[in-house]
């Protein structure tokens, strides 16, 4: 947990270990939205047989090149199996950019772009200039059809990683797009072709998915429409890899559809994902992400049957996977049940929404009710915390009597935590309005006294060097300072257990304001001796003292800290 982010137990677990900072697992994040000029994932396909020109000069800027195609992965010949992914049409192709990284859903996993630009010349001709081509040519054979839609899935890639030389997202967007419509009508002839076997007019439908899914991400709504109907005409082809892609992309929509209120929404997404689960061949990775995202959604919508059907898939499917990553990602997709009612609230709450009392009470003493585990008080301490700092007291008030009141039980672990919990609060209360004269060593091991900062408002972050995003608060109170030179001072307080690497990690940070050293010791039980006395139980977390050393705040969120800053300027 970084500072008071609460989403789901995980981040809230071992928050209150005393003798232990709480820190963010960075693994356990999902990848964030791309910026508009990425696609949703763009899988590279086989590297082309030769160099000739399959589009028509004007329209196609040839960014691939033999250097770049040197690392590709070789999917094969003769078919179209690493076309790329097709996904849903909404919001949840965003989370599965990453995954084109490790598991391309159609042939064997794609190699890095080069972001070298010299390595992805542009065409001297802008097909996206004022007087463009009208795309492909019209004598291309199959086999050179095939040819381009591998390069233009590279070229694709290239541009939304960056690699292709084009500085100017508006630019860059353009030239995706119409790379996008010529793999459409290269798919198109493939798919259309009756000279051609089943299988590649297969492919060939694929690939229009494929484009039509690119084009929707992309805010085309037309597309978007006929992305759809393409998908339900295909969901009953007969070939198991177009049936799962036309149900990757209906899943998507009916997502979409939940959370444009139709009734029938939680019920199809059930519906398709049991379809899909059933061909095991093709539930790859980007499927795992598509399930996710509908179990989510179905949990935040309130669906709770639903989304634990859509839970117990994505176990059954991937959780005793070889891949270890794969089965950790199973894991993290398909979340907890019993939690989700009262994330909705947390939600809710993260979003300035009201929740009442009564609703949030019911809400914790149902989840002890369900599971009343370690995970279950971590998770309620953690979200006690979150509520602090957001001056919630009532709510936050009602989480700690329900600790209390419902773990009672002195030889477990679970009363343990509880206590600890509870102590850090209690500390927290304490602390406030309490001046603080401290007798400790500073970095350099010189003498630091808090008189020598009287008169002053002093924020104090509290910080450790194996965990450096507890300095990540520092650049806003810099700025403070900056706005106040007069009145304000930035004190640090390191926790770290050795001291001979603090001083030099400071000079190469640049940390250039004086520090206390409160040495941290696993031997202590109660942990390091100023987190406690502070109850500081998650980092960052800054105290804000006034000008005669007394504790206004403590901050774990720097929500508080500029408008504290302010109530006590002079």
């Amino acid at each position: 947990m970084m500072g008071c982010s609460q989403s789901s137990p995980e981040e809230a677990s071992s928050a209150l270990q005393s003798s232990t900072i709480t820190q963010p697992d960075d693994d356990s994040d999902l990848p964030p939205l791309p910026d508009e000029t990425q696609l949703p994932p763009i899988t590279a396909g086989m590297p082309p047989s030769g160099n000739s020109p399959l589009a028509d000069p004007s329209n196609y800027p040839r960014l691939g090149s033999s250097q770049a195609d040197s690392g590709r992965a070789d999917s094969g010949s003769g078919s179209l199996a690493g076309l790329g992914n097709v996904s849903a049409p909404d919001s949840q192709l965003a989370s599965n950019e990453a995954v084109a990284q490790q598991s391309s859903p159609m042939g064997s996993a794609p190699g890095q772009p080069d972001s070298n630009p010299e390595l992805f010349p542009l065409a001297t001709t802008d097909p996206t200039g004022d007087s463009p081509g009208t795309g492909l040519k019209q004598d291309l054979t199959p086999e050179e059809l095939i040819e381009f839609l591998a390069q233009a899935d590279k070229d694709m890639q290239t541009i939304a990683s960056g690699g292709s030389g084009i500085s100017d997202p508006r630019e860059a967007r353009k030239t995706l797009i119409q790379i996008i419509k010529m793999k459409r009508e290269a798919s198109r002839r493939l798919a259309e072709d009756e000279s051609l076997s089943e299988t590649l007019q297969d492919e060939g439908k694929r690939g229009q998915l494929q484009a039509l899914s690119h084009l929707a991400a992309l805010g085309d709504l037309k597309a978007a429409d006929e992305l759809r109907d393409l998908a339900e005409t295909n969901i009953q082809s007969g070939n198991s890899k177009l049936m799962s892609d036309s149900r990757l992309v209906l899943i998507g929509f009916a997502i979409e559809d939940l959370q444009n209120g139709v009734d029938d929404a939680p019920n199809q997404i059930v519906s398709l994902v049991r379809d899909l689960s059933r061909d095991s061949a093709n539930t790859d990775v980007p499927a795992m992400m598509v399930m996710g995202q509908a179990r989510q959604v179905l949990a935040n919508y309130g669906h709770d049957n639903e989304a634990k059907i859509v839970r117990d898939t994505i176990i059954d499917l991937y959780a005793d996977s070889s891949d270890a990553q794969i089965a950790k990602m199973a894991s993290q997709l398909a979340g907890n049940v019993r939690f989700d009612g009262i994330n909705q609230l947390m939600n809710n709450i993260h979003e300035d929404k009201a929740v009442s009392l009564d609703q949030w009470t019911e809400s914790a003493e149902k989840l002890v009710d369900e599971s009343a585990d370690l995970q279950t008080v971590q998770y309620l301490a953690g979200s006690a915390l979150d509520l602090e700092s957001r001056e919630l007291e009532a709510l936050a008030t009602a989480t700690y009597d329900v600790l209390e009141e419902r773990f009672t039980d002195k030889e477990s672990a679970t009363f343990s935590e509880v206590q600890l919990a509870l102590e850090a609060r209690d500390a927290r209360n304490k602390a406030i309005g309490t001046p603080f004269e401290f007798s400790l060593p500073s970095i350099n091991s010189d003498g630091l006294s808090m008189e020598r900062f009287r008169g002053k408002i002093v924020l104090m972050p509290f910080w450790t060097m194996d965990f450096p995003q507890s300095l990540q608060i520092v650049p806003m109170l810099r700025k403070i300072q900056d706005d106040y030179p007069d009145d304000v001072v930035i004190v640090g307080m390191n926790l770290d257990s050795d001291a001979s690497e603090v001083q030099a990690f400071a000079e190469k940070n640049k940390l250039d304001f004086p520090h206390f050293r409160a040495e941290s010791s696993a031997e202590q039980s109660s942990g390091n001796p100023a987190a406690a006395q502070f109850g500081v139980v998650s980092l960052p977390c800054v105290v804000v003292f006034d000008q005669e050393s007394k504790a206004r705040v403590i901050d774990f969120s720097g929500r508080k800290i500029e408008r504290t800053v302010n109530e006590l300027l002079p």
